[in-house]
């Protein structure tokens, strides 16, 4: 197995995609990232657009389901922030959550960048 890639916050738990690609092969864990990718950029449009409009009850029923589909695919910090935004969201602190969505985001981005070379490596 390839060992895990650097990173700052853990964005990407290796061992998760490896059993991911263990039990679905190298095609079938990047169909699942291609999916993911697609819900959850429609996830933080919507979350996004229900922090906006001070809509907190619809943002952290959003939020759960970014968290856990992240901790699914092993995106930690994707997961981590977004069990943030929850929080802050039934705290009807949306302004904090508004702030972590930014970085939900990035996390995001960066999960799919060193998911895809972590495959490329095994």
């Amino acid at each position: 197995m390839a060992e895990p890639l650097a990173s700052g916050p853990e964005h990407l738990q290796a061992e998760q995609v490896d059993s991911l690609v263990a039990a679905a092969g190298v095609d079938g864990a990047l169909a699942i990232l291609d999916a993911f990718q697609r819900s959850t950029l429609d996830l933080l449009s919507v979350m996004g657009e229900d922090l906006r409009s001070g809509a907190l009850s619809e943002a952290s029923r959003t939020a759960h389901a970014v968290k856990g589909s992240a901790a699914n695919v092993g995106a930690a910090a994707l997961a981590e922030c977004a069990s943030a935004i929850e929080k802050a969201c039934k705290e009807g602190d949306g302004a904090v959550a508004s702030q972590q969505l930014s970085e939900a985001q990035k996390y995001y981005l960066a999960f799919c960048e060193e998911f895809k070379a972590r495959i490329e490596h095994l």
